[in-house]
C-alpha cells in the first residue's frame, strides 16, 4: 500500500465535510466505503486535533519532542511520520526485535551502564509477544573494543564514539549472543521511569514473595508479599533491588513493572487526558531515546496493545540447573558464562530464536527420563544436550534394558503437558503414547531408539 500525504488526508476530512451538508439523502455508497475505510486514520487525526484545541501548544511540544525522542525520524516532514503505510524492520520475516534498555542516566553511578536490558519480540504472524531478559553480568566481547559485562556495551560505544552511540552497540552485542536480529532500540534512564509511572497515577503490583533489602542505594529497602500500589519511586526500588534476591529475580520484576506500566499507559482515562499526555511528553522527551522513527513506533505500539498480558511470555537468562548460564569469576568480578564454554551461545540463541515455543515449555516445567535403547554410545546424553535451556527437569540419563529400532515416547501426564509433547513429537519425528505413571517421578520418558543414531 502506497503512503498518503497530508493532502489526501486534508482532502478526505473536506470531503467528508461536503457529504454531510448534503443530508444523508446524497451521501454515496462510494463515500461510505472511503470512510469506512479510513476510519482509523480520522480517529488518530481527531485525537490530535483534540491535544491542539484543548492542550494549546501541546501539538507543537509533542511534534518538538518526537524529535528528541525518535531519532529515526529526522527529515520527516510535520506529522507525515504518522500515517506512513510501510511495515515494521522483521516484519515481513514474522518477527519484530526491539532492545529495551534502561541505563542510571544523570546523577546515578555508572550512569550509562545499561543495568536493564531485555528483548521484546512481536510475533506478527500469530499476534504473540515475548519478552527476554538479558542479564547485565553476562561475559561477553563486546564489537572490537574489550570484553566484559554486556551491561557496558552502551558505555563503550558512547566512550569510542561508535557509530549510532551506545545504544547501536547495545544493539550489535545483544544481536551476536541471542543469533537474532535487532530491529529497534528503546533507551530509557531512572527518571524517565519513574516521572511516567507518577504521571499515569502509579501501578498495582502484585509481589510474590517479601523482599528486604539493607543494601539498597540511600537506604533499606523492605516490601511485603501480596497486591501493592507503587507509585514511580516504589516502582523503581522494586525493579531495582538485587542484592538479597538475584540479578534474575530482579529481571522477573523489571518485566512485571514494565506490563504493568503498559497497561496504565494504554488506559483511555490516560490516552484522552492532555494534561497528562503532556507530562508523558515531558518525561519522554528528556529521558527516551529511540532509534525508531514515529510511525514504527504507534505501528509497534498498535501491535502490542493487543496482546492480554496473561498470554505475554516472559523468560529470564539465568544460572538455575535447566538454564543456559553458570557463575563465574574473571579477574575478581562475579560474572555468567555460557554452560557450554565461554562464548559458546548455541543455547542461549536456541532459546531466542525459539523463544515462542520455549516460553510454553518453561511454564510447563516437565521432568523428563531419558533412556538410551539405540544400542549406540552416548545417545540418551546427546538427546538431553539437545533439549538444553528449554526448561525441562531431566533427572535421569540411562540406558534401557532393551534395543529399540524406533524411539518411543511415553507421556504419563495423561496429556496434562500438551506444549511439551508436541515439542517432542516434532523434535523426534514419532507420536507420544500415553502410560500411567505406576509411581514413576517424572512426566515423561523417552526411549531414545536406533532411528535416532544419525541425527543427534
Amino acid at each position: 500500500m502506497s503512503k498518503r500525504s497530508i493532502d489526501d488526508i486534508l482532502g478526505d476530512m473536506e470531503n467528508e465535510k461536503s457529504a454531510e451538508g448534503s443530508g444523508p439523502a446524497k451521501t454515496s455508497v462510494k463515500f461510505k466505503k472511503k470512510k469506512k475505510k479510513h476510519w482509523k486514520r480520522r480517529i488518530v487525526l481527531a485525537l490530535i486535533a483534540l491535544f491542539l484545541i484543548t492542550g494549546g501548544v501541546l501539538g507543537v511540544k509533542a511534534y518538538t519532542l518526537a524529535q528528541k525522542i525518535f531519532q529515526g525520524g529526522k527529515g520527516v516532514p510535520g506529522l507525515l511520520g504518522l500515517f506512513s503505510q510501510g511495515q515494521l524492520k522483521g516484519e515481513a520475516d514474522g518477527r519484530v526485535n526491539i532492545l529495551l534498555l534502561g541505563d542510571g542516566g544523570a546523577g546515578h553511578d555508572g550512569p550509562l551502564l545499561t543495568d536493564t536490558m531485555m528483548v521484546l519480540s512481536i510475533n506478527t504472524k500469530t499476534n504473540e509477544v515475548a519478552m527476554l531478559s538479558v542479564p547485565r553480568d553476562l561475559y561477553v566481547q563486546i564489537g572490537e573494543y574489550n570484553k566484559g559485562k554486556i551491561n557496558s556495551a552502551n558505555a563503550l560505544g558512547e566512550q569510542y564514539h561508535y557509530p549510532g552511540g551506545g545504544p547501536a552497540l547495545s544493539e550489535a552485542t545483544v544481536s551476536k549472543v541471542l543469533g537474532i536480529p535487532i530491529n529497534y532500540y528503546v533507551l530509557a534512564d531512572f527518571s524517565g521511569f519513574r516521572k511516567i509511572i507518577d504521571t499515569v497515577g502509579g501501578v498495582d503490583i502484585n509481589v510474590e514473595k517479601d523482599l528486604y533489602d539493607p543494601y539498597y542505594p540511600g537506604g533499606t529497602y523492605s516490601v511485603s508479599k501480596g497486591m501493592h500500589h507503587m507509585d514511580g519511586a516504589a516502582a523503581l526500588k522494586y525493579a531495582r533491588s538485587r542484592e538479597t534476591t538475584s540479578d534474575f529475580d530482579r529481571a522477573k520484576r523489571q518485566q512485571k513493572v514494565l506490563l504493568a506500566t503498559r497497561d496504565k499507559v494504554m488506559n483511555t482515562s490516560t490516552l484522552l487526558n492532555p494534561s497528562k499526555m503532556n507530562d508523558i511528553l515531558n518525561a519522554l522527551g528528556d529521558h527516551i531515546r529511540t532509534d525508531m522513527q514515529m510511525w514504527e513506533a504507534l505501528r509497534a505500539f498498535d501491535m502490542i496493545k493487543k496482546v492480554d498480558q496473561g498470554k505475554i511470555i516472559n523468560l529470564v537468562l539465568d544460572d538455575s540447573p535447566d538454564n543456559v548460564l553458570r557463575s563465574s569469576n574473571i579477574g575478581g568480578a562475579y560474572v555468567l558464562l555460557p554452560k557450554a564454554g565461554p562464548y559458546d551461545y548455541n543455547d542461549i540463541q536456541n532459546i531466542a530464536k525459539n523463544i515462542f515455543t520455549v516460553g510454553p515449555l518453561k511454564v510447563e516445567a516437565a521432568k523428563i527420563e531419558i533412556l538410551n535403547a539405540s544400542g549406540g554410545s552416548g545417545q540418551a546424553k546427546k538427546a538431553a544436550d539437545s533439549l538444553s535451556g528449554l526448561g525441562f527437569t531431566i533427572g535421569n540419563i540411562a540406558n534401557a534394558s532393551s534395543v529399540s529400532q524406533n524411539t518411543v515416547i511415553y507421556d504419563h501426564t495423561n496429556g496434562a503437558k500438551p506444549n511439551t509433547i508436541k515439542y517432542l513429537e516434532d523434535k523426534f519425528c514419532v507420536k507420544s503414547t500415553q502410560q500411567p505413571a505406576n509411581g514413576s517421578n517424572y512426566d515423561i520418558t523417552i526411549m531414545v531408539g536406533q532411528d535416532q543414531l544419525n541425527k543427534n
